[in-house]
C-alpha cells in the first residue's frame, strides 16, 4: 500500500475517532447534566419533604401545646370554681351551726326549722310511735311543753296523730333530728349535716350559677 493510501486510511481513522470522541464527550456532558438535574430535583424534593414534615410536626406540636394550655386553664378554672362552691357550703354549715346555737339568726328561727324537719320525717314513716334523737343541746330544749307544741304541728302536717318521745341517748351532730319509727324500725336522718350533704349534689349547679353565671 502506498504512503498516500496509508495516510488516507489514517486520516479517515482520525476523523472517525475525533467524531466518535466528540460524540462521546457530548453524550457524557448530556448524561452528566441529566445526572446533575436529577440530583438537583432529588435534593429539592427531599428538602421540600423535610420542610413539609417539619411544618406538620410544628403544627401538631403547636396544636398539642394549645390543647394542653386550654386543658390546664380549664382545670385551674374548675379547681377555683370547686373551691368557691366548697367555700359556699362551708359558709352555709357555719351559718346553720350558729343558728342552731343561738336559736335565731337573720330572721330565721331554729325551732321552726326543727319542727319542719320532724314533720317531714313523720310524713315518710308510717308508724304512730316515733322517737326523736337530738344532740345534747337540743335534747334540753325539747321539754314536755315543746313536745306538746311539736305534737300539734306534726298532727296537722302529717294528717294523723303521732306519739312523740325523746331518745334517752343524745347523738353527735350540729343540730337537726333523727326520727325513728319504733313500730316499723325505720329511721330518717334529718340532722343538719345529713340534710346539707343530700342537698349538695342537687343544688350545687344552682350555687355554681349564682357564683359564676355563664362562665361555667
Amino acid at each position: 500500500m502506498s504512503d498516500k493510501g496509508v495516510d488516507k486510511i489514517i486520516d479517515h481513522i482520525d476523523a472517525n475517532a475525533e467524531r466518535e470522541t466528540s460524540e462521546m464527550l457530548e453524550k457524557a456532558r448530556e448524561e452528566a447534566e441529566s445526572i446533575k438535574k436529577a440530583a438537583r430535583q432529588q435534593v429539592e424534593a427531599e428538602a421540600h419533604r423535610i420542610l413539609s414534615q417539619g411544618k406538620r410536626i410544628a403544627i401538631i406540636e403547636g396544636q398539642r401545646i394549645i390543647a394542653e394550655t386550654k386543658l390546664k386553664v380549664r382545670r385551674n378554672k374548675m379547681d377555683a370554681q370547686e373551691e368557691a362552691i366548697a367555700g359556699s357550703f362551708e359558709g352555709a354549715t357555719e351559718f346553720l351551726e350558729e343558728l342552731a346555737e343561738k336559736g335565731e339568726q337573720d330572721k330565721r328561727v331554729y325551732k321552726d326549722i326543727m319542727f319542719n324537719l320532724v314533720a317531714a320525717a313523720c310524713e315518710i314513716v308510717a308508724g304512730d310511735e316515733v322517737e326523736l334523737a337530738f344532740n345534747k343541746r337540743d335534747s334540753s330544749r325539747f321539754d314536755e311543753k315543746m313536745l306538746d307544741e311539736l305534737h300539734g304541728f306534726v298532727k296537722k302536717r302529717a294528717g294523723r296523730d303521732v306519739s312523740l318521745s325523746c331518745a334517752k341517748v343524745a347523738i353527735p351532730c350540729l343540730g337537726g333530728v333523727i326520727v325513728r319509727d319504733l313500730e316499723k324500725q325505720v329511721e330518717v336522718d334529718n340532722t343538719l349535716e345529713a340534710k346539707l350533704n343530700r342537698l349538695k349534689e342537687s343544688i350545687r349547679v344552682d350555687v355554681a350559677k349564682l357564683l359564676f353565671g355563664d362562665e361555667l
